[in-house]
């Protein structure tokens, strides 16, 4: 069973090495004709958004204010969105999202906090919000995550877990899960679980855990087993006893073992 993972779902920090030519600041030329820039202000209800332009990328539609710096870069935004929207769909077993999505394009955490008052990147039900420096996959997990399932998790590092998988930074969630026991501060399953600190906009110690086991469990248990352990609302142990078969210990274990065959050889220290 843990063969499949690199077949099916190289993922992880790998979605971002598999879609490089796609994410931030990359110049590679698309294979779809984008949408004309609408030069003047496109009407709306939120006078804070006025006076900005509007791009359009398939059923993507980036709304930006003038003069942004990053403004050569919007096809490559909406080719991300575009393709991370599909493999996440692909991925959970999510019905396609067909609706157009709005991303509100910032200049900058300046203008960003300023305007919507929040300290980083992030969705809501109608939109997402964005600005660097930041990665294109968070937010959109952010607008992704309640179409999968509907209500927040009980174990919110499952959320954060998620979040970081598809996060599109490159990282190699695997290998930091290696590192991490390697140098003697990996976090027990049975610890992660329940630790309040899990944030992925804040750490990358238990949010890179949290990504690796997900991909484990959608390997070896499947999209639905995931999804029946993010809504399961008593404690994790039971949670992955009724829907894994095993007791949490043994998970660890074969979550470790699936990591040491998804990562460099050198990278291993037993």
């Amino acid at each position: 069973m843990y063969s499949g993972v690199l077949g099916r779902i190289g993922f992880i920090g790998m979605i971002g090495l598999v879609c490089t030519g796609v994410w931030i600041g990359c110049k590679g030329k698309s294979k779809e004709e984008p949408a004309q820039v609408v030069a003047k202000a496109e009407p709306t209800v939120d006078s804070r958004y006025a006076t900005w332009k509007t791009f359009e990328f398939q059923n993507i539609k980036i709304m930006y204010p003038p003069g942004h710096p990053q403004e050569s870069t919007l096809t490559n935004m909406g080719e991300a969105y575009v393709y991370l929207i599909r493999k996440v769909n692909e991925i959970l077993g999510m019905q396609p999202i067909t609706d157009t999505l709005t991303v509100y394009y910032y200049t900058g955490f300046g203008q960003g906090r300023e305007l919507t008052g929040q300290q980083y990147p992030y969705a809501d039900s109608q939109a997402i919000h964005f600005w660097l420096p930041s990665f294109y996959g968070p937010v959109i997990m952010q607008y992704l995550l309640p179409r999968w399932a509907p209500d927040p998790p009980r174990h919110k590092f499952l959320k954060h877990g998620l979040i970081s998988m598809f996060d599109l930074s490159g990282q190699n969630y695997h290998v930091s899960t290696i590192g991490y026991k390697n140098s003697g501060e990996f976090i027990p399953l049975e610890k992660l679980a329940i630790d309040t600190a899990t944030n992925s906009n804040e750490e990358r110690l238990q949010s890179a855990e949290a990504a690796s086991l997900c991909a484990y469990i959608i390997s070896d248990f499947g999209a639905h087993a995931l999804r029946e352990l993010y809504l399961s609302p008593v404690s994790f142990d039971s949670s992955v006893s009724q829907t894994c078969f095993v007791p949490v210990d043994t998970l660890q274990n074969r979550w470790l073992a699936f990591v040491k065959l998804n990562v460099p050889k050198d990278s291993i220290r037993d």
